[in-house]
C-alpha cells in the first residue's frame, strides 16, 4: 500500500498537477482502500490549518504586499546603493544588501524578489550584466527572505514540529548574514571576471541624505526583530505589527489609500492561500505516511546507515538539494518534518540547529529549475526566459552548500544566537 500511494504521488507531480492536489488525492486513494473512516480526511486537514501560530502566513504576506505598494524598496534601495554601490560589482551588492534588509519585513522569498527585480532588473541590465546573471543577482537576493527572521517558512516548519518560532528565527540570523556576504563575493568576482564598470563614491554626506530619507522604511524590520528578540511580541503579532507599520507608513507619505489598501488585503490573502493549501493537504498526507509506518522504515535505515549527528546533517544537505529539483521547500517540509523528527531526537541533534540545516538545504530548491518558484517570480518580472538562468545561478547555489557544510562543522553559527537569548 506504501510503495502503491508513493508510486501515484509521484506520477501526479510528473504530470504537472499542484502539489497540494497530489497529496490531497493520494491519501483520499488510500482512505478509500483503506478502513480508515472517510471524516478523518477532513478533520486532519482542518486540524493542521487550526494554528494561531500560523496567522503569521497571511500577516507577512500583507506586510510584503504594503512595503511594495509604498515605496519602501526603493527607499531600502537607495540607502544600500551609497553603501556598497561604488566597490566593484556595486548594482549587484545593492540588490544582495537589500535582500538582506527587506527579509527582515516580509519573511517571503518571493515578495522580496518581485520587488527587487522591478527596480533592480533594468538597472543591472543597464550596468552591463547578461540577462540571466541579474536575474540571478536578484533571485540569490530574494532567498535570504526565508532564512533572516522573520520568515514564513519556519513559521510553517515550527508549526509542523511544534517548537517554539523565535528560537527557529534566531538560527537563521546569524548564517542569513553569512550567505549574504558569501553572494556578494560571487558577485564581486562576476563583476571583475566581467569588467562591470562602478558608480563612484558619492561620500559620506550622501549616506547620511539616504539614510535620513530611508530611516522610517529601516525601522520596519527593527521594530519586527527587536521585538521578536526582546520577547515583546510573537511572531504572528509580529506579522501584524509589521502589517498596521505599513499601513500607517503609506498613510504618512501619502502612497496608500483605500483602493490601493483593499487591493493589499486582496493580494495578501491570495497569496496565503498556496502555503495553506499545502498545510492542509498536508496533514492527512503525513498521518497516512505514519499510519503506513513510513517513519519507522526511514528511522531504521538511517540510524542504521546514517547513525551520527553530522553525518545524518550532511544527507539532509544532499536531500535538499536533490528533492528540491522536483517539490517545492514548504511541501519539503511538511512531508518529511513526521518523519525526520523522531530520527533527529534520537541522534540527539539540536532542533535549532537542524531546523537550520534543513531550511537552507531545502531553500535552495526555490533558485534551482525546474521547481525554483522564485526564479520565475523574478524572470516573470521582465520576460527573461528561465533558461538563460540554468548557469548563473549555480554559484549561487552552491554558496548556500557551503553556508550549510560550515554550519555543520560550525554549530555554532545556529544555536549560539538562540541558546543565548
Amino acid at each position: 500500500m506504501l510503495l502503491a500511494m508513493i508510486l501515484l504521488f509521484m506520477l501526479l507531480i510528473m504530470l504537472g498537477i499542484p502539489i497540494y492536489i497530489c497529496m490531497g488525492a493520494s491519501s483520499a486513494m488510500w482512505l478509500l482502500c483503506s478502513d480508515v473512516p472517510g471524516f478523518i480526511l477532513a478533520q486532519k486537514m482542518f486540524g493542521q490549518t487550526d494554528s494561531f501560530s500560523l496567522m503569521a502566513i497571511p500577516f507577512f504576506m500583507l506586510a510584503g504586499q504594503l512595503m511594495e505598494t509604498t515605496g519602501i524598496t526603493e527607499g531600502i534601495m537607495k540607502f544600500a546603493n551609497s553603501l556598497v554601490g561604488h566597490i566593484k560589482g556595486g548594482l549587484a551588492h545593492t540588490a544582495t544588501l537589500t535582500g538582506m534588509i527587506m527579509a527582515g519585513v516580509s519573511g517571503s522569498a518571493n515578495a522580496d524578489g518581485a520587488a527587487i527585480g522591478a527596480v533592480m532588473l533594468p538597472a543591472l541590465k543597464r550596468s552591463g550584466y547578461e540577462d540571466g546573471q541579474a536575474v540571478s543577482i536578484v533571485a540569490a537576493a530574494g532567498a535570504l527572505g526565508p532564512i533572516i527572521p522573520p520568515s514564513i517558512f519556519m513559521v510553517i516548519l515550527a508549526n509542523a514540529t511544534g517548537t517554539n518560532v523565535g528560537d527557529l528565527f534566531l538560527s537563521g540570523l546569524i548564517p542569513g548574514i553569512i550567505m549574504g556576504v558569501g553572494f556578494m563575493i560571487v558577485n564581486y568576482l562576476y563583476a571583475r571576471k566581467k569588467n562591470v564598470p562602478v558608480s563612484p563614491f558619492l561620500g559620506f554626506q550622501n549616506i547620511w541624505k539616504t539614510f535620513q530619507k530611508a530611516i522610517w522604511a529601516l525601522l520596519m524590520p527593527m521594530i519586527i526583530l527587536g521585538g521578536i528578540l526582546m520577547g515583546v511580541f510573537t511572531a504572528t503579532e509580529a506579522g501584524a505589527v509589521a502589517s498596521l507599520y505599513g499601513i500607517l507608513y503609506g498613510i504618512c507619505i501619502r502612497k496608500l489609500n483605500l483602493n490601493s489598501f483593499i487591493n493589499c488585503l486582496v493580494q495578501g490573502v491570495l497569496s496565503s492561500v498556496g502555503p495553506m493549501l499545502l498545510i492542509a493537504s498536508s496533514g492527512v498526507f503525513a498521518y497516512m505516511l505514519t499510519t503506513l509506518g513510513t517513519d519507522k522504515i526511514v528511522a531504521d535505515f538511517v540510524l542504521t546507515y546514517i547513525p551520527h549527528q553530522r553525518l545524518f546533517l550532511f544527507f539532509i544537505l544532499l536531500l535538499g538539494l536533490l528533492l528540491g529539483c522536483f517539490i517545492d521547500s514548504i511541501a519539503s517540509c511538511l512531508m518529511l518534518m513526521p518523519i525526520l523528527m523522531p530520527i533527529v531526537a534520537e541522534l540527539g541533534i539540536d532542533f535549532s540547529l537542524f531546523a537550520i540545516v534543513f531550511s537552507i538545504s531545502f531553500l535552495t530548491c526555490t533558485i534551482t529549475p525546474p521547481v525554483g518558484t522564485l526564479l520565475y517570480v523574478v524572470c516573470g518580472v521582465d520576460g527573461t526566459p528561465v533558461t538563460k538562468t540554468i548557469r548563473p545561478i549555480i554559484p549561487y547555489v552552491l554558496t548556500m552548500a557551503i553556508i550549510v557544510i560550515l554550519i555543520i562543522f560550525f554549530p555554532g553559527l545556529g544555536i549560539w544566537l538562540p541558546s543565548v537569548l
